[in-house]
């Protein structure tokens, strides 16, 4: 009788042994946790070139992330995406940056992917800057009121040139004005890139005269120009994750670069990511798109002097006054 009572204990423990590993194995299964998603977003234009690759193979960042990449067909649709603070990380224009941080107080600025991008350009002869040189002249330009138009304010202001003796002919798009200028119904106009080395195959009498940002360097005497595009990140987001952010930061300096070391595949990248540009078209302005990285410990005063510059000609641009520094996001 003990033997077979014996014999009873001994399966029984066993079956709950067996058991109790199962139950074990079951528990370090459920522990596995879901990677955390991070939402990425730039608009349609050189922004969204400067994270096609990143897009389109999507690597690795950091362990227990995964990121997705949104291009938008507007800035209006990404500054909608900003102001609901459905995006974790985002591309956008300078003065978004500031909007998002005065409206919002959850996203900082943690560099400049790209510093201005706009050229003056003319078949006009007399035409030889940003300066007095267009004193009775008609030019071309887009954005009435905002960034492209104030930052050409500034400079004319700077340089105590009366911008009211200029005949501005402003349109919506850059579209627009291209068209205007290929087909010669103005002769001068203030232009991005890409669109321009597009239009110089379509008007070959035009001559680029000057870059905007370069000539910002000279006005005002700061090394890098104005930022045009602006690398910002949600505060919230960052301060539990500084070290995905970090990881994020490098990767995508890393795809700059390569952006402007192999213009041809990366135009291919940004076809695919939906950009719309035509890839060969990227080989011949990617020198003059001034698509960098800057960590925002080395442009603080890029953004302190144009932040002023805008928030002089119309504080609406940067959702009513000139952020502080807080605004700044610091590694750590």
């Amino acid at each position: 009788m003990k033997k077979i009572f014996t014999v009873l204990m001994s399966l029984l423990i066993t079956s709950s042994l067996v058991v109790g590993c199962n139950s074990s194995d079951k528990k370090e299964e459920e522990k596995v946790t879901e990677p955390i998603s991070v939402n990425v977003g730039a608009p349609d234009g050189l922004p969204a070139i400067a994270i096609a690759k990143l897009e389109q193979e999507n690597p690795e960042v950091k362990e227990g992330y995964k990121v997705k990449y949104t291009l938008e067909a507007t800035s209006d649709a990404l500054s909608t995406d900003v102001m609901k603070e459905s995006l974790d990380i985002a591309i956008v224009p300078s003065n978004m940056a500031a909007i998002a941080y005065n409206k919002t107080s959850n996203y900082q600025i943690a560099g400049t992917v790209g510093m201005g991008s706009f050229y003056l350009v003319s078949s006009d002869e007399d035409v030889t800057g940003l300066d007095s040189s267009l004193q009775g002249k008609e030019v071309g330009n887009i954005g009435k009121g905002l960034t492209p138009d104030i930052t050409v304010q500034a400079l004319l202001k700077e340089q105590n040139v009366d911008s009211s003796s200029i005949k501005f002919n402003y349109s919506n798009e850059a579209s627009d004005l291209v068209s205007l200028l290929a087909t010669k119904k103005i002769t001068t106009g203030i232009v991005p890139e890409p669109a321009l080395s597009g239009l110089l195959t379509k008007n070959p009498d035009l001559k680029v005269i000057c870059g905007v940002n370069d000539t910002w360097k000279d006005v005002f005497k700061n090394e890098n120009g104005y930022p045009q595009s602006t690398l910002i990140v949600k505060s919230s987001f960052a301060k539990e994750n500084s070290e995905f952010v970090k990881s994020f930061i490098k990767t995508l300096d890393e795809n700059i670069k390569y952006t402007n070391e192999n213009p041809k595949e990366a135009g291919e990248f940004a076809v695919k990511f939906g950009v719309n540009v035509k890839a060969p078209l990227l080989v011949k302005a990617i020198d003059r798109t001034n698509l960098k990285f800057i960590a925002i410990d080395n442009c603080k005063d890029d953004y302190t002097n144009y932040y002023n510059s805008l928030f002089s000609f119309n504080p609406k641009v940067l959702g009513g006054k000139v952020p502080d520094e807080n605004i700044y996001y610091i590694e750590k």
